[in-house]
Parts: C-alpha cells; structure tokens; sequence
C-alpha cells in the first residue's frame, strides 16, 4: 500500500488567477480545509497554454486547479469529501479542488520532521511514517500536523485513485510519499548501499574538469560518482543524472553546477 502527493506540473499548461487578490484570497480560504461552496463566488482565471494539455493545472495553497475531465474522473469514486468550486474563464471549464479530508495520520516516533530555526516549531516533515489503519480506505486526503492545528497543503492519494488518475488524465505529477511495506529509512539504506557500491566499481579516478573532457572524448560513456553519472548527448552538451532507487538514472542539462559536484571524485566503471 502506498500514499502518493498529487501535484500539477508546470511544463504542463497552467491556469492562473486574473487578479493576484483573487489567488490570494482563495490560498488563504482554502488553508484549514473548511467547507466553501455555501459562500463561493466564481473568480476569473486565464489559460497559460504551453501546448501540453493538463488536467491538474495549479495549486492554489491547499487546493488544486482542475479540468472538467479531472472533476468527472476524481467523482467516479463515490463518497470522496471533497468540493468542486466552479472558476471563470473563456477558455475552459475549470474548479478549484477543495480537499475536506484531514486526517491525523503521522507516526511522530518515525517520520522525519522540519522545524523552525530556534523556536523548534513544527512546519512540516521532510519523510513521512503514516498510521496504516488511519490512511486505509482513504482516496483523497490532506495530513495535519501532529503537533497544533495545521494542515498540511499536499494533496494525497490511494493507489486506488492513483490508478484512475494514471489511466484517464494529462499532465500532473504523482510523488510517492508512503510505502507501508518498505519505510523511508529502508529506503536511504538501500540508497546508501547502492551508491557504496557504484564507488566501489569504478576504475580510473578523475576530478570533474578530466571527467567532463572524458565523456565528450568518448560519446556514449558513462562517468561515476556516488549517486551521480555524467554524459553527453548527441551536440556534446553534458548530462547529469541522479541515480534512482531503481537502478536508473534521471537525467538534466543543468545551467550550473552546484559546488558539492565540482568537488567530486568520479571514475569509469
């Protein structure tokens, strides 16, 4: 079982307030997740359109701008506590997703918190453990914080919506959150380990100018370095990627590079 963040992704086309008042005021609405339809008013929106069709198109604090389509796919699953707030615009049907769920799921003993500076509040977590009887039968939802009254702006989902999502709708991002059978600390672990072993394997050490030289003299080579792995594409750009969990490697073309890459030991395996 496994507890995922909903999100829009903003290569995506967006939707965006008319009036930067209006954004305001519905982020500030929408924080605690108290019920809106009763007092609502239709604020005017524009389309950012990016030529990339999208279903999830902002988020808004707490809440998220969706489709006709995502409000039709999500009511598929009866009884979900949600609000579907209609927007104005003359480029498409769209409604703020008003989460009303709130659940006081999170296992204090094993997530990993974010806290504030010398006042030691608690903002956030940086991982999350959940209460899996909590979380169960639970499609959509957002987590308050188990210290105080504050919720949490992610949207989560079930696997099960999850899945609905995936099969009907565009443009959006699912992050994984949650795995009740394989905890964020199994997970650096196994992170950890596979990177050891990615050090471990590499023959020939270079700093990160001879590394770069490497790969664009050698089209097609990899160079590593813990975590991380350069290339070159076909115009002799340089790629770096990030190792995942998976075994594979995500890929950027980045402006810079941070310190803690150029400082790097990297090698060919």
């Amino acid at each position: 079982m496994k507890i995922w963040w909903l999100d829009y992704h903003p290569v995506y086309n967006t939707v965006n307030f008319e009036n930067y008042e209006d954004g305001k005021n519905v982020r500030e609405m929408v924080q605690d997740a108290s019920p809106l339809s009763g007092n609502w008013i239709r604020y005017n929106v524009i389309l950012n359109n990016k030529g990339k069709p999208s279903d999830i198109l902002n988020a808004v604090g707490g809440a998220l701008i969706v489709s006709e389509r995502a409000k039709d796919i999500i009511t598929q699953i009866p009884n979900l506590n949600v609000e579907f707030l209609p927007l104005s615009s003359s480029e498409g049907v769209f409604f703020v997703l008003n989460v009303l769920t709130v659940l006081n799921c999170v296992n204090p003993n094993h997530s990993k918190e974010k806290r504030l500076g010398s006042s030691n509040k608690l903002i956030d977590y940086e991982e999350l453990e959940l209460y899996k009887d909590v979380v169960q039968d639970k499609d959509l939802f957002r987590i308050m914080l188990h210290e105080g009254n504050t919720v949490l702006p992610k949207i989560y989902v079930s696997d099960r919506l999850k899945d609905l999502l995936e099969n009907n709708l565009e443009g959006y991002q699912l992050v994984e959150m949650w795995d009740s059978e394989f905890s964020w600390r199994q997970k650096e672990e196994k992170y950890a380990s596979m990177c050891e072993e990615v050090d471990k394997s590499i023959k020939g050490t270079f700093n990160f100018e001879k590394a770069v030289n490497y790969v664009q003299k050698n089209k097609g080579q990899l160079i590593y370095s813990g975590k991380w792995a350069l290339k070159v594409d076909e115009e002799n750009e340089i790629w770096l990627g990030q190792l995942s969990l998976n075994g594979t490697y995500s890929w950027i073309n980045p402006i810079y590079y941070p310190p803690v890459i150029l400082g790097l030991t990297w090698g060919t395996k």
